[in-house]
């Protein structure tokens, strides 16, 4: 698996993940029943959290402040046409899954354009004893 798809399934995994009532403010079907430009911003830092974990994000070598990113990717979901966007929240399955395919493509491609974007495997810290020469 490369980089950009690794960053492309951690984008989608977040979008998909995200919770309903900021998909839905999103969208522009949620209580006020506009559009809410804060959801795009709580979107993206979900995002970023999420992708964070496995992918150092770079300009000329040196790391990405998060809210830089935050901000790009705010921005870039704002850009989403409306359609799209209640396709997000929609009833139907196909284009549910349309509408993030479309959106996480688009944000992969405007980070990949400004950064660059590498996947790392983080260090294990899980439970218990060491298993490495346990025997």
């Amino acid at each position: 698996m490369t980089d950009h798809e690794s960053l492309d399934q951690g984008i989608y995994i977040r979008l998909t993940t995200t919770r309903a009532p900021i998909k839905r403010a999103f969208a522009g079907t949620g209580q006020s029943r506009r559009r809410e430009k804060s959801s795009a911003d709580w979107i993206a830092r979900s995002i970023v959290t999420g992708i964070r974990i496995n992918h150092r994000i770079e300009r000329d070598g040196v790391a990405v402040d998060d809210t830089e990113i935050i901000d790009l990717l705010a921005e870039e979901l704002w850009k989403v046409p409306e359609a799209v966007a209640k396709d997000l929240v929609g009833i139907d399955a196909n284009r549910r899954d349309d509408a993030k395919a479309t959106i996480t493509r688009a944000l992969l491609a405007v980070l990949t354009s400004k950064y660059q974007c590498t996947f790392f495997r983080p260090e294990y810290h899980g439970m218990g004893a060491p298993t490495v020469g346990a025997r």
